[in-house]
């Protein structure tokens, strides 16, 4: 079966964000193993019959990472769905805990959501797992002892970096990351790794909650630092710009720390300025003559262009942010439009001015 790329699937659903709507799919899930894509397909359903999304035993189960001040209460959100259909699940009971200590147990809602107050003691990371105890019928039993992690990060007035996901720290998008796991940016482990110790880390992204767990571990898994990650709604996908101009507002008016924004999007970067933050923009874009002009004349249309610096990977987000290294877009624009020339001379011989 060949889906449009405009699709995300799950649960035996495709999720289609030019209509905003779920539609049934059929897969054959009786096998024990995943059968091989043949190429131009979709990738073929594990046996559970779940997709891109993160299932296990039935549940599409994720918690909410959040921040929060010390001494201040949050809340602790871990939303239950079916994965068939996606279906949000109430009436079943959902343990949070810390190693052996129970925060508490909540029951789920009419939309699968179970939610409680905590207060952090102090500054600091604090990692907690929420767990289903108890399910509303027998139909969910398998249900029963799946778990996602969740992530209150604690911060005082620490200074704080916010970093986009796909194009930014993983070099493509999150289909292929859904697909075969995606690869990590060039040094991007190790510079976030070094930004770490001096700033908080919070990943911004507008993949939807539906991939929350899959991105954790992502992140975990590849080695980057602790931070809590941040995600949008399905029906925020296909506005991933405005998403992020929303939530940057709400994050420097709770966390005014926050100070320094990196991603791939002129919407990310023009968020970031907007918001009063300085940017890194790392351009993702291909390398054909018309685009890169373009891509130059959004870049010099770009708000702010005092507090952004636009680079070509993060060996110069790292000189930006430690020594201090300039990268103006002009630079950055100038050089797309000579690159733009040169390309267009080799592909037809004749020399072309800068």
């Amino acid at each position: 079966m060949i889906l449009p790329a405009a699709m995300i699937v799950a649960g035996g659903c495709a999720y289609d964000w030019k209509t905003g709507k779920w539609r049934l799919i059929h897969w054959e899930t009786t096998k024990p193993a995943a059968a091989p894509a043949q190429p131009g397909t979709a990738p073929a359903a594990p046996a559970d019959g779940v997709g891109f999304v993160d299932a296990e035993n039935g549940a599409v189960f994720y918690a909410f990472d959040t921040l929060a001040y010390p001494r201040q209460p949050v809340d602790l959100v871990a939303q239950l769905r079916s994965a068939a259909g996606l279906t949000p699940i109430a009436g079943a009971t959902i343990a949070f805990t810390r190693g052996d200590w129970v925060a508490g147990r909540i029951t789920t809602d009419a939309n699968g959501v179970a939610a409680m107050r905590w207060t952090p003691p102090e500054a600091g990371n604090y990692s907690f797992e929420a767990g289903i105890v108890a399910v509303p019928n027998e139909n969910s039993r398998d249900m029963l002892g799946v778990k996602a992690s969740l992530l209150v990060a604690a911060r005082d007035k620490a200074l704080q970096v916010v970093v986009d996901l796909d194009h930014t720290v993983v070099d493509s998008s999150f289909f292929d990351v859904m697909v075969s796991g995606g690869k990590c940016m060039a040094d991007s482990v190790e510079v976030l790794g070094r930004v770490s110790k001096r700033y908080g880390i919070i990943y911004l992204t507008h993949r939807p909650d539906l991939l929350t767990h899959k991105s954790k571990s992502w992140l975990a898994d590849n080695g980057y630092p602790s931070g809590p990650l941040l995600v949008s709604e399905m029906k925020d996908v296909l506005e991933g710009g405005k998403f992020k101009s929303a939530r940057l507002a709400v994050l420097r008016r709770d966390s005014p720390g926050v100070a320094i924004g990196i991603g791939d999007k002129l919407s990310d970067a023009q968020g970031y300025l907007d918001n009063g933050m300085s940017a890194y923009l790392i351009p993702d874009y291909k390398e054909k003559p018309r685009d890169m002009r373009a891509l130059a004349a959004e870049i010099r249309a770009l708000r702010g262009q005092g507090r952004l610096q636009v680079v070509s990977n993060w060996r110069q987000i790292e000189q930006g942010i430690f020594s201090g290294k300039k990268f103006p877009p002009e630079d950055f624009a100038r050089e797309l439009e000579a690159r733009a020339a040169r390309i267009e001379a080799q592909r037809t011989g004749k020399p072309r001015g800068d």
